[in-house]
C-alpha cells in the first residue's frame, strides 16, 4: 500500500480554508463584544424639544403663509441653530 502524500495544491488549499475559518472567528469574537445599545443623543430639555417639534408642525401646517409670520421666523431661528451647533444645545 502507498502512503498517502500531500501535493502542493492540495496544502495551499488546507492554508487558505484554515485562514477563512481564522478570520471568521475573529471577526465574530469581535462582534461578540461590540455594545449593542448604542445610546440616543441627549438634545436638550424635553420641553424646548416639544415646544420646537410643535412649533415647526404649526408651521409646516401654515404652508406658504408661515413665510411671514414672525412665531415662525423665529421657531426656523432656534431650529437652524439646533441644527448648525448641536453642542451649543447641550
Amino acid at each position: 500500500m502507498r502512503p498517502f502524500r500531500l501535493s502542493l495544491p492540495i496544502v495551499f488549499r488546507l492554508v487558505a480554508v484554515g485562514l477563512v475559518v481564522l478570520i471568521l472567528v475573529a471577526a465574530s469574537l469581535h462582534l461578540r463584544h461590540v455594545p449593542h445599545d448604542v445610546g440616543v443623543p441627549d438634545l436638550g430639555p424635553p420641553g424646548s424639544r416639544d415646544r420646537l417639534a410643535t412649533g415647526l408642525a404649526r408651521c409646516q401646517a401654515l404652508g406658504m403663509k408661515a413665510d411671514g409670520d414672525p412665531a415662525c421666523a423665529a421657531i426656523w431661528a432656534e431650529n437652524r441653530k439646533r441644527f448648525f451647533a448641536p453642542d451649543a444645545a447641550r
